[in-house]
């Protein structure tokens, strides 16, 4: 296993930010994933950014705050920072390739919630029998998937060799928590890796 400075300067040199999505619909578990695998990362001692795509409006801060007032009467963007944090607020969508972009420097892998049809990597979420079908049709690059129920049979996930092109992407069973950590954390390291 390579040290965490050689994926540093290996990604300087190609000027990219590996990224892992984490995709799957409302309450599948996507979020418990996602920290339960940057706190495996940040073990490893990698620097993490992270990154979650909301299907909702969401407000920038809170009402009555300097920095809302600051975006209320047009500022496209602000920055809010103290001794210990830094946030920055922006009045405008961001793509992953963006964000990605962002960080760049500052974090050696962005693991990001959501954004499906981004292009990178991704493992899937699955808490419905239907959802495998629908997930296809909606993201590709789909490296591993994970079950909320057993595979195979009546009740488990549609076989992947209906879809040619994903057929060698493992399928998990979330109870099997070590597993679903490891093979994660493993994908994850291998995107350093092939940088």
């Amino acid at each position: 296993m390579h040290s965490k400075l050689a994926w540093r300067d290996r990604g300087a040199m190609n000027n990219v930010v590996p990224v892992l999505q984490i995709i799957g619909y409302k309450n599948s578990g996507k979020t418990t994933l996602a920290c339960k695998l940057i706190s495996e990362l940040t073990a490893c001692g990698l620097r993490v950014g992270s990154a979650k795509h909301d299907a909702h409006e969401f407000q920038l801060d809170d009402d009555g705050t300097d920095s809302q007032r600051h975006l209320s009467h047009g500022a496209l963007e602000t920055v809010l920072t103290s001794k210990s944090a830094t946030r920055v607020m922006s009045q405008a969508p961001m793509t992953l390739d963006e964000i990605a972009s962002s960080m760049y420097g500052r974090v050696d892998i962005l693991i990001a919630e959501g954004f499906k049809s981004a292009r990178y990597p991704k493992i899937a979420l699955l808490r419905e029998l239907d959802e495998q079908q629908e997930l296809l049709r909606e993201a590709s690059n789909i490296q591993l998937w994970i079950s909320w129920t057993e595979t195979g049979g009546e009740r488990g996930p549609v076989s992947l060799s209906k879809f040619p092109s994903v057929s060698t992407a493992p399928i998990l069973i979330l109870k099997e928590e070590t597993t679903v950590i490891k093979s994660a954390l493993h994908l994850a390291l291998s995107l350093l890796s092939s940088i």
